[in-house]
């Protein structure tokens, strides 16, 4: 069960890549359209959550000093996250972000549980590990018939700072989360949800204004405009709502498993599904083109992923 749990998680991560880049694609045309996402995805995960959390635990979210810190650190390197992860959907494919995302999203944590949490490695996991890692620079892999766009942008400096800002981001919040579910001072896992959601709505809220008072001063108002302006945020809140949906039950998921499941098992389970469903799913909903090294890493990051199942 615990690892059926795991795989869903996955599933919705995939899937939230797929949403981001939508979201990417139709609506953020500028630095207030990437601070909307994270600041509407912040509210529908705070009402989403604290519904949850009253039919599991038959209260509203509790409190404890320990989950309010670790929660506003969280959505403080969360909604950097955000903003990182549409600047990477404009200038990448789906399967870059996921392979950077979720090489942060092991690498780091796997360390963290050898060194401070002593858990244990078996010589399976280790070649796993390798295997997982030689995986990622063939899902990077471009095939010839990209569009020069891309290929452009990929190569680009810019584009891989990106990509290591993000590689670092999930780490430390895969950190993060292991670190709160086992402490005995934390709330439950959809209550912690709550607070870090709270927290990100209100970061991001605050920027989303600023900027959104500073573009109104400084545009001349057009009544057409303003109707379009209204209808493709109806379509953009739609959008977000379903990828926060979608990201906070992935990331419960990930919180219940972390409680059962070790951190040497855990974090590798998420990144080699992750890449293989990312890629697979962008296949299908955006076209993105598979190459032969690309798909030799999809087979490899399966591989590494049953490895790291072995104790």
């Amino acid at each position: 069960m615990d690892y059926f749990i795991l795989f869903l998680a996955v599933l919705c991560i995939a899937v939230q890549f797929n949403i981001n880049k939508l979201y990417q694609k139709k609506f953020a045309h500028g630095f207030k359209d990437m601070l909307f996402f994270p600041f509407v995805c912040g509210i529908v995960n705070v009402i989403f959550f604290t519904g949850i959390s009253f039919v599991l635990y038959g209260e509203l979210p509790g409190f404890t000093a320990f989950s309010f810190t670790l929660a506003i650190i969280m959505a403080v390197i969360l909604a950097f996250a955000s903003l990182v992860g549409i600047l990477i959907m404009k200038y990448g494919q789906i399967s870059v972000y996921s392979v950077f995302m979720m090489l942060g999203g092991m690498i780091l944590p796997y360390f963290y549980g050898l060194i401070f949490l002593s858990e244990t490695i078996s010589a399976a996991r280790i070649i796993g590990l390798v295997i997982l890692i030689c995986a990622l620079p063939c899902s990077i892999a471009i095939p010839n018939n990209a569009k020069n766009k891309t290929k452009e942008a990929v190569k680009s400096r810019f584009y891989y700072i990106l990509c290591v800002c993000i590689f670092f981001i999930n780490g430390f919040t895969s950190i993060i989360a292991k670190i709160h579910s086992i402490n005995i001072s934390a709330i439950p896992a959809a209550n912690f949800i709550v607070y870090v959601n709270f927290w990100a709505a209100v970061i991001n809220g605050v920027a989303y204004f600023i900027c959104a008072l500073y573009i109104k001063n400084s545009e001349n108002p057009d009544n057409n405009n303003i109707k379009k302006t209204k209808t493709n945020k109806f379509h953009a809140v739609i959008i977000i709502a379903l990828y926060a949906v979608t990201a906070g039950t992935g990331f419960l998921f990930q919180l219940i498993s972390a409680q059962t499941v070790p951190a040497v098992v855990l974090f590798p389970f998420v990144s080699g599904g992750t890449i293989v469903l990312s890629t697979l799913t962008a296949r299908i909903f955006f076209k993105e083109k598979v190459g032969r090294l690309a798909l030799a890493g999809i087979i490899m990051a399966i591989c590494g992923t049953l490895l790291f199942l072995i104790k």
